[in-house]
C-alpha cells in the first residue's frame, strides 16, 4: 500500500512538471535569420528551461499565414518582419501589444521604437536597422564616383558582354524608392498630425524627375530587361557586376563568395542631392493567439540584451539597434557599418500605416510600364497615385 501511494505522489510529480514546462515557437526566414536562432536558442532553454523551436516561414508571409493558423491553434508565439506591416497586422489582430517600460525600451535607437509603435503602444522589439547603399566589388571599382552621372559614365565603359558596372532589381519599388525620393517624391506626405495617406507625391514634379533617371537606366543600357534580385544578386557573388544596390543581410552570402566587396552611400544626384532610400527595422513580435505570452516576452527581451545583438551581428552582419552595441569601437571603427549609417541618416522610413499595403503593387506596376515604354514617367505615376487612391479607399469602405 505505502509502495502504491509513493507511486502515485512520483507520478503526479512528473505529470505536474510537464505541465509547467514551456515551448515557444518562433517562425523565422530560412537561412541566416533562422540559422542565428538556431544557434543560441539552446542557451536561453539551458537558462529558462523554456524550449525553442524555430519553424521556416518567409517574414514577408507571416502575416498572411498567421491570420489562418493563429485561431486555429496552430500558429507561432513569435513573429518577425519589417516594421511597415506593423498597423495592418494590428488591425487585423494578430499582434499582441508589449507591456514594456521606459527602461526596457532604453536599450534600443529612438527611431527604432517609433517604428515598432502604432497609434501609442509598442508592438515590438526591434533587432535590425537596414537601408540599401552601394555594394560594390574592390577588384573591379576601386573607387566610388561622388556622383551618380559619373556613375553611369564608369557602368556604361565596365558594360560588355556578361559583365555589368552597376545593376540592381530596379522593378522592385524598394529599391528603386531613394531616387524618387531624392528628387522630391514622397508616398504620403509627413503632417504635424501624422501621415496624410490622401497626399501622394510621386506625381509631382520630383516623384517625375526620379522616375525619369530609372528609365535612363534602361534606355542608356545599364540595366537590361529581367534583372530582378536574384539576378542582380547572383551576378554580384559571381563578380561579373562592379557595383549593385543592396543591404546588410546580404553580407554574409557575399563573404562566401569571395567577393572582395565594399560599401558607400550611394552618390549625389543631378540636382545635389542624395537619394532617400527606406529605412527599414525589423523586430520580433507576439502572436496575439499564444498561449506563452509572458515567456514569449522574456525570450524576445533575450534575444535582443547586448550579447544577443553582438552576436547576431557577428553571425549575418546586421547593423544592431542596440545602443550598447553601436558605442562599441568594432563599430565606430568599421567603415562598412558608417557607409550604411550615413545612407540611413538620408533615408525616410518606410510608413507603418496600412494604407502603405496597398502602395507596393501599383508602383512596380507603375515602374515596370515606364521600364517597357508603355507609359512615360509623368503619366505612369499619375495612374500609380490614381491606383493607390483607389486601392486605399476600397480598403476603407
Amino acid at each position: 500500500m505505502k509502495k502504491s501511494l509513493l507511486f502515485v505522489l512520483i507520478l503526479i510529480f512528473a505529470l505536474s512538471m510537464n505541465v509547467g514546462a514551456t515551448k515557444l515557437v518562433i517562425w523565422e526566414s530560412a537561412g541566416p535569420e533562422t540559422d542565428f536562432v538556431n544557434t543560441v536558442k539552446d542557451q536561453f532553454t539551458a537558462e529558462t528551461g523554456i524550449e525553442i523551436e524555430v519553424v521556416p516561414v518567409d517574414q514577408l508571409s507571416q502575416a498572411s499565414k498567421l491570420a489562418l493558423d493563429g485561431p486555429a491553434g496552430k500558429g507561432a508565439d513569435i513573429v518577425v518582419w519589417p516594421h511597415d506591416r506593423i498597423g495592418q497586422s494590428v488591425l487585423e489582430g494578430l499582434l499582441a501589444p508589449l507591456p514594456v517600460t521606459e527602461k526596457d525600451l532604453a536599450l534600443f535607437i529612438d527611431s527604432t521604437v517609433d517604428a515598432m509603435s502604432y497609434e501609442g503602444k509598442v508592438y515590438g522589439l526591434p533587432y535590425s536597422l537596414e537601408t540599401t547603399a552601394l555594394i560594390y566589388n574592390k577588384d573591379l571599382l576601386p573607387a566610388v564616383p561622388n556622383t551618380m552621372d559619373s556613375l553611369f559614365t564608369i557602368a556604361k565603359e565596365l558594360t560588355d558582354d556578361d559583365n555589368y558596372g552597376f545593376l540592381y532589381p530596379i522593378s522592385d519599388f524598394y529599391f528603386s524608392y531613394g531616387f524618387l525620393g531624392g528628387y522630391g517624391g514622397y508616398v504620403f506626405k509627413q503632417t504635424d498630425s501624422g501621415l496624410d495617406t490622401e497626399d501622394i507625391g510621386f506625381a509631382t514634379v520630383g516623384g517625375v524627375q526620379g522616375a525619369e533617371l530609372l528609365v535612363r537606366f534602361r534606355t542608356e543600357g545599364i540595366i537590361p530587361e529581367g534583372t530582378d534580385y536574384g539576378v542582380s544578386d547572383g551576378l554580384f557573388k559571381e563578380q561579373k557586376v562592379a557595383a549593385i544596390i543592396n543591404g546588410p543581410w546580404a553580407f554574409a552570402e557575399y563573404k562566401k563568395a569571395g567577393v572582395n566587396y565594399g560599401i558607400a552611400p550611394l552618390p549625389k544626384l543631378s540636382n545635389g542631392q542624395y537619394p532617400t532610400t527606406f529605412i527599414g527595422v525589423k523586430g520580433y513580435y507576439i502572436s496575439a493567439f499564444s498561449e506563452n505570452k509572458d515567456a514569449a516576452l522574456q525570450f524576445i527581451k533575450w534575444l535582443t540584451t547586448k550579447e544577443m545583438a553582438y552576436k547576431h551581428y557577428q553571425m549575418n552582419a546586421i547593423i544592431p539597434t542596440n545602443e550598447e552595441v553601436i558605442a562599441m569601437p568594432e563599430f565606430q571603427e568599421n567603415k562598412d557599418f558608417l557607409a550604411f549609417a550615413t545612407q540611413a541618416s538620408r533615408g525616410v522610413p518606410m510608413p507603418n500605416v496600412p494604407e502603405m499595403g496597398q502602395v507596393w503593387d501599383p508602383m512596380a506596376n507603375a515602374i515596370t510600364i515606364m521600364l517597357n515604354g508603355e507609359a512615360d514617367p509623368e503619366l505612369a505615376m499619375e495612374l500609380a497615385v490614381e491606383q493607390i487612391l483607389e486601392n486605399i479607399w476600397e480598403m476603407k469602405n
